[in-house]
């Protein structure tokens, strides 16, 4: 699992940015070769792109490059340009059907080999940004085995939609379709948006609420606060570690439930059962916490 409470995205021909991304506080960076403004530079921006992840991937940070989507016909020589050791993940835009991911993972797959890395190494990321995606969700996710963090863009959602400043709604309900489905399968997921738009300021804290793991950010200024908002808490992880060590004592008396006495935040006083199920999310709030104490450690 990754820390990616905050993700640093930038503009591949951004050579000013891309250099100073190697002291950012950002979780993670990700560098843009699907943006627009790219569309009539796209050799240089590639050839930028890779030279820069290279840099900032030696400083230890995770580097994820968005390729444009499969009907682009772009896909394959901006996802040849990202692949090498490098490399954390391919952030696939405009993911809308279970071929759109296939093709991202047949094609990283092949510049793995010619890179000679492992199979597998590179992380693929789904970015859903239209209501088609949203309603894929789960037949991409089962189409490759290497999808490791799901994306939901609220500015391509609103884009798509043609939506105004008023929906809000909308954006809780799509927020909510992505974090059951990814919940379902074990996954994280994150959120893109340029949460400084006005009418989305409240995005991340929304997302968080909806059990996100991150944000993307556009400012280095940012960074810092998204990270904070991000962390579990302490109690929060106080009560997992708990949770955790109750599950291991239950399962060795061959028992299937066990108690972690006055240890839920919403009442001090009240006992909460630990099981499958409740002791997975308790791992899964652990597991977060070990990536960022070891993102935290390359600083």
């Amino acid at each position: 699992m990754l820390a990616l409470r905050s993700i640093l995205v930038m503009d591949a021909l951004d050579e000013g940015a891309m250099k100073a991304a190697a002291g950012s506080a950002a979780d993670a960076i990700l560098l843009d070769l699907a943006r627009p403004s790219v569309h009539g530079r796209r050799d240089e921006a590639r050839r930028l792109a890779r030279r820069h992840a290279q840099a900032i991937g030696k400083t230890g940070r995770p580097v994820l490059v968005r390729v444009s989507d499969a009907r682009s016909g772009e896909m394959a020589a901006d996802v040849e340009a990202a692949v090498g050791p490098w490399l954390t993940g391919v952030v696939v835009s405009g993911a809308e059907e279970p071929q759109d991911v296939r093709d991202a993972d047949v094609l990283v797959r092949k510049f793995e080999m010619r890179a000679q890395l492992v199979p597998g190494q590179v992380d693929i990321l789904p970015e859903l940004d239209s209501a088609e995606g949203i309603v894929a969700l789960p037949r991409l996710l089962l189409a490759i085995d290497r999808a490791r963090t799901v994306v939901l863009s609220i500015d391509g959602l609103r884009h798509d939609l043609r939506l105004g400043a008023g929906a809000g709604m909308l954006y809780g309900h799509a927020m909510a379709e992505v974090a059951l489905h990814a919940d379902a399968a074990r996954l994280p997921w994150v959120v893109h948006v340029q949460h400084h738009r006005p009418g989305v300021e409240h995005i991340p804290t929304v997302a968080h609420d909806f059990g996100a793991v991150g944000v993307t950010v556009h400012v280095e200024g940012e960074a810092r606060g998204m990270n904070s908002l991000f962390t579990p808490d302490p109690s929060e992880v106080a009560i997992a570690r708990a949770m955790a060590a109750e599950w291991e004592r239950v399962r060795k008396r061959g028992e299937v439930i066990g108690v972690v006495a006055g240890e839920a935040l919403e009442a001090p006083g009240y006992d909460r059962l630990v099981d499958r199920r409740t002791v997975r999310r308790a791992r899964s709030v652990l597991d977060l916490v070990a990536a960022i104490e070891r993102r935290e450690a390359v600083e």
